[in-house]
């Protein structure tokens, strides 16, 4: 049971994942972080491994880190992200859980899915009339560094949509929203530098974006050939 809800570890991801929540703990203790800050990195790299391994406790994992991470967002009045998280990324996770759950394989994987071009040219059409409203909806809230807080919005909204449609493209988008939150959070780091913590982890996350897009890769061609066999059963 233990096996099939957190899965086979190879050397490489086991390898990324602790010497993350080493960096994460290392720079938490030296540069007097807050425990929120800590927690929220760790949290949130579990949830980027487990979701690179194709697994549905990854989704569990994003719902804790949420809660903190808006917390944290809040103090540091990046009210873009604490909206992006509470009002868009945890209702669509709820629907990538049931759709995980309606698409597993028989190694409890998710089963990767193709997404033809069509569908990806109608939501960047989207993402792009999305990030106009949600830009003059953050400068009326007086959001903290406002594009890059925008771009945020619309990338997460575009990678968890893809995570939804159990697409490797939604590892694309989070690469692109987590090198955002690199510059976010390093902002926010030399205000303060407590938040180098957070910065930290944020960076570990776009490796495990780089490593959850070949990851999924790899699971699909590996699913592909075992339906090509069993159709010839």
């Amino acid at each position: 049971m233990i096996q099939k809800i957190f899965g086979k570890w190879h050397v490489a991801e086991l390898s990324l994942y602790l010497i993350g929540l080493a960096l994460i703990v290392i720079m938490s203790v030296c540069f007097g972080a807050s425990w929120m800050s800590a927690i929220t990195g760790i949290f949130g790299l579990t949830c980027v491994i487990f979701a690179a391994k194709g697994k549905i406790i990854g989704i569990l994992f994003t719902w804790v880190m949420i809660v903190f991470y808006s917390v944290l967002s809040y103090k540091n009045k990046y009210y873009g992200e604490v909206f992006i998280n509470v009002f868009l990324m945890f209702p669509m996770t709820v629907i990538s859980l049931v759709t995980w759950i309606k698409n597993l394989g028989k190694d409890h994987v998710v089963k990767v899915n193709s997404i033809k071009r069509s569908e990806i040219v109608i939501v960047f059409a989207v993402a792009a009339v999305a990030f106009v409203a949600f830009y003059f909806i953050l400068k009326a809230l007086g959001t903290s560094q406002l594009i890059f807080s925008t771009i945020s919005i619309v990338t997460s909204v575009l990678a968890t949509y893809f995570q939804s449609r159990r697409s490797k493209y939604g590892f694309l988008a989070f690469l692109v929203n987590d090198a955002i939150l690199c510059v976010l959070w390093l902002f926010a780091t030399l205000e303060d530098v407590k938040n180098i913590a957070m910065l930290t982890a944020v960076a570990l996350y776009v490796i495990s974006d780089i490593y959850g897009f070949i990851s999924w890769g790899i699971l699909q061609k590996r699913q592909q050939k075992e339906r090509s066999a069993s159709s010839l059963e």
